[in-house]
């Protein structure tokens, strides 16, 4: 099971855990760093200094806040693992998604074409305006119009991927999600999964 909440939900752990059920529900303390931790039902609540966090366990249910970064969720239902990541612009430079599949092909010898990756509602290239000094060595995932310069963080990501899919909703045109860019908001929705 995998779902991501909008602005009506957002991480009201009382309402997800209506939806998880008995699991306990994991969430991380987001650094956007591309460490990737893995845990079960004897882990914390909250995982500190990490982007990303994988399980078999089926006791737990796995969380990733965001509001304009990607909420990121892996399954791979032969293997009975799941992961999730936050993939802002640091996390995805740093290539937290591949540096995740890895973690779960080391861990758990899953394969990584059995891994599907659930790319959530994020900032999309219409509105991630950046500046020149921030994409060195990244142009290839920029467009620019009306001389200003956006960033693609869907391209970046699913760059070399297969078994992926991409929900289409940017989160600073669709005010049903939470976005920083818009509103500078420290509210957040969330991204959840846990094995069946």
């Amino acid at each position: 099971m995998h779902f991501f909440t909008d602005r009506f939900t957002g991480v009201d752990e009382k309402k997800l855990q209506v939806r998880v059920g008995k699991r306990k529900l994991i969430f991380m303390n987001q650094i956007h760093s591309a460490n990737v931790e893995v845990v079960d039902k004897n882990s914390t609540s909250i995982v500190s200094k990490t982007d990303a966090i994988i399980t078999t366990d089926k006791d737990v249910a796995l969380g990733v806040r965001a509001a304009d970064c990607i909420p990121v969720i892996f399954v791979d239902k032969v293997r009975g693992a799941v992961g999730v990541a936050h993939a802002g612009r640091v996390g995805s430079y740093k290539g937290i998604i591949k540096k995740t599949i890895r973690k779960m092909v080391d861990e758990f010898t899953c394969k990584e074409k059995d891994i599907h990756v659930i790319f959530g509602p994020s900032i999309k290239k219409c509105c991630y305006e950046v500046g020149i000094e921030v994409v060195e060595g990244f142009e290839e995932f920029t467009c620019k119009e009306n001389g200003k310069i956006y960033l693609d963080l869907i391209a970046l990501n699913t760059q070399g991927l297969e078994n992926f899919e991409v929900i289409s909703t940017c989160t600073c045109c669709d005010k049903n999600y939470f976005s920083y860019r818009r509103d500078a908001t420290k509210e957040r929705f969330c991204g959840v999964v846990c094995t069946s």
